[in-house]
């Protein structure tokens, strides 16, 4: 299928996809004319990068994760991919006490405002 193809199926822009293609997270053959074409698994492998994405992995740690899918989508217990989620899961928790401590400051900045 060609890129706007691809685009419309996987609700993913054709920009996007080309990126994707270039870094090698997705496959595509040229044709003739210059034009990628992709497979109808496309479809699927894209949903894949956008679930990862969509958890705040980048695009090298999700290069590092595509691989420990099972061909039917679902995502194995594969060393790279346990190690990532719980960096991941890590980082968010470190970012959830940052901001519990700024809202700390500003309920604190706010209680001590001084009506005029």
């Amino acid at each position: 299928m060609l890129i706007n193809q691809l685009a419309h199926r996987s609700g993913v822009s054709t920009r996007a996809l080309r990126h994707y293609d270039q870094l090698g997270l997705l496959s595509s053959r040229r044709l003739d004319n210059g034009y990628r074409d992709f497979a109808d698994c496309a479809v699927e492998e894209v949903r894949r990068i956008r679930l990862l994405l969509d958890i705040g992995l980048g695009l090298q740690a999700v290069a590092q994760v595509l691989p420990c899918f099972t061909p039917d989508g679902e995502l194995t217990a594969c060393p790279t991919a346990r190690e990532r989620l719980r960096r991941q899961i890590s980082e968010l928790d470190g970012s959830i006490a940052e901001l519990q401590r700024t809202r700390g400051l500003l309920a604190g900045a706010l209680d001590n405002l001084i009506d005029s």
